[in-house]
């Protein structure tokens, strides 16, 4: 349990070093405005989600008619981490640091980089439920959009709108490749063609087809499994809306976050729950069209998920845990400048001090139908 301390020597220290924050812009993305009060790790908070409902036809009559039934469900978003970053010193170490004037500095940056790594983590988990909620996608595996035009905004924006999304709050995050390109279009660079040049000056995106685009370090590569050869199995076929599917004839797996095409059908569809019992499940609102018996079932390639959608489609719940009072143990809230609350404890012991800095998060996709992804 040694602590290297010589490249901080007081004779060598810069105190100025600043500490590195990648782009973070899930998190910030998604409605983070749940009420999480007293949720420890494990439990399960309840978002409620009214079921669609049908229409029928008028008949004007002397009494009124009684309302259909309704049978509403709930979505559970579960505190699935709670995750910590700790170090360490010695008297002698904290001693060392003290004579050489830099001992606060060196904490400072300790839980500056303490925020930073949970808060990475945060995001990449954050991206995966927005990934494994989504409806459908749309671009190319393997390829980056935004190359050449702004057709990645303008499509996802059309399935967002299709399947009925708000438009008030539409998200676009993506990973600094498709940054990269959608900043050398012209469309941005160009004051003529973009309204003016502040994107140009300032690097920072403005708002494009209804989205607010950010980047994010947390924007991965989905692993497709190796499925393959699958069929429909349903000799009736399924019904445009349809979500759950049987499959038949294949080998290999279909896993969650899998893009899925089915026989001639253009639109590409985001594999929800892995096929298990020869079913695999789609995101609502299902099929865009109806798929016969015997259609195949294309899985597509690996891709970094670029995700599109409206804030209310994923909720996350972060928050400091609770951590019971003990008289060797200083607890401190502390908040970043992204508006994230850690809990931060400084803890005597024997002949040393440590320093932990925690939280804890949950995220879970309610509103399915409300997000896309933008393969790249």
């Amino acid at each position: 349990m040694a602590n290297t301390l010589t490249s901080l020597a007081p004779t060598l220290f810069s105190a100025a070093k600043e500490v590195a924050n990648e782009p973070f812009g899930v998190v910030g993305a998604i409605n983070t405005t749940f009420d999480d009060k007293g949720v420890a790790k494990g439990d399960k908070v309840s978002v409620d989600v009214a079921p669609v409902r049908a229409a029928s036809d008028f008949t004007p009559a002397n009494v009124s008619s009684t309302g259909g039934d309704s049978t509403g469900s709930k979505i559970d978003v579960t505190i699935s981490k709670s995750r910590k970053v700790d170090w360490h010193l010695t008297g002698e170490q904290q001693r060392s640091l003290e004579n050489g004037g830099i001992n606060q500095d060196w904490v400072k940056q300790l839980i500056a980089q303490g925020m930073r790594t949970l808060r990475n983590e945060a995001e990449v988990d954050a991206a995966i439920a927005v990934k494994l909620g989504a409806s459908r996608a749309y671009g190319t595996a393997g390829t980056t959009p935004f190359a050449t035009d702004l057709q990645a905004l303008t499509n996802a924006r059309k399935i967002l709108v299709d399947n009925g999304a708000p438009k008030a709050d539409m998200q676009m995050v993506f990973d600094t490749n498709a940054g990269l390109n959608l900043r050398n279009l012209g469309v941005l660079q160009n004051a003529y063609q973009a309204g003016s040049d502040q994107e140009r000056r300032t690097g920072e995106f403005l708002p494009q087809m209804g989205f607010r685009l950010s980047e994010s370090a947390g924007i991965g590569i989905h692993t497709k499994g190796t499925g393959s050869g699958y069929l429909i199995n349903n000799a009736a076929g399924y019904p445009i809306g349809a979500t759950q599917l049987t499959l038949d004839t294949g080998t290999g797996t279909i896993v969650a976050g899998d893009v899925i095409t089915i026989g001639s059908d253009p639109n590409k569809y985001v594999v929800n729950q892995a096929l298990a019992g020869g079913v695999v499940t789609i995101q609502a609102p299902g099929l865009r069209q109806a798929a016969a018996d015997n259609a195949t079932v294309t899985v597509g390639n690996n891709y970094t998920a670029n995700l599109a959608f409206e804030r209310s489609a994923v909720v996350g719940v972060l928050r400091p845990p609770i951590m019971p009072a003990n008289p060797t143990i200083q607890q401190m809230l502390i908040s970043d400048q992204f508006g994230m609350t850690y809990l931060m404890l400084d803890i005597a012991q024997y002949g040393q001090r440590t320093w932990e800095i925690h939280l804890a998060w949950g995220f879970q996709s309610v509103n399915g139908e409300f997000s896309a992804t933008v393969l790249g």
